[in-house]
């Protein structure tokens, strides 16, 4: 097992799936069987967790895999649900303890800020790479960003505004400037999530409150 760490460049490819299959299980028993009880637990243990999470969900592959076994040995699904749990518990309306809340906001700004350097990054890899297409895993890795920004904005809708803390209200928002800077990608995959991220933030936007003067707006 090589959870949250790159595996090593002499696995077989059925050592690296078994090996990935059991770190997918120790994430999904975080999910199941730790995080739903953060009240109880320290909260310098569950920031261990979150940056854990945010690590693991970064996608990795040995420099040594030749081009046709990139895509089994991928840690796609590792990935993916590491970044899962970390919108899983990136916003609950079940909220009903100082600690429960304090969980829900640390694993909102991890995945927030692992959500902006994802998109950084594809801008500025995609900027130099010039006409080459970028790696397929980087390109699946921002579409589910993607995808995961949506969730979120929608979930945040869905929730009073009271709840939502103006720090996480200023992450969301500073999205928005990176979103736009994507819109120039060559990948159509990429746009179409793109399309689906961008659109929520109209429920953000409102005309100026009209200010009250004499009694009168």
């Amino acid at each position: 097992m090589f959870i949250f760490s790159t595996p090593p460049d002499n696995l077989s490819i059925q050592e690296f799936q078994k090996n990935e299959s059991i770190d997918v299980e120790v994430v999904q028993l975080i999910s199941t069987e730790i995080l739903p009880y953060a009240n109880f637990i320290p909260k310098e243990f569950v920031g261990q967790i979150m940056t854990m999470l945010n690590k693991g969900s970064i996608h990795s592959q040995s420099s040594s895999f030749t081009e046709a076994e990139i895509d089994i040995r991928m840690r796609e699904e590792f990935s993916k649900v590491c970044f899962e749990t970390l919108l899983q518990f990136s916003f609950s309306n079940k909220v009903t303890t100082p600690q429960e809340g304090y969980i829900s906001r640390m694993a909102l700004s991890v995945l927030l800020k692992r959500s902006q350097d994802v998109l950084h990054r594809y801008i500025e890899d995609e900027r130099l790479s010039g006409k080459c297409p970028l790696p397929r895993q980087q390109v699946t890795e921002i579409i589910f960003v993607l995808k995961a920004v949506s969730t979120l904005i929608d979930s945040l809708k869905k929730t009073q505004p009271e709840n939502v803390d103006s720090s996480t209200w200023a992450q969301v928002i500073a999205l928005y400037p990176t979103l736009v800077e994507c819109i120039t990608c060559s990948s159509s995959e990429v746009c179409s999530a793109l399309k689906e991220a961008l659109v929520p933030f109209k429920d953000f936007m409102h005309p100026p409150a009209a200010k009250v003067q004499n009694g009168e707006s």
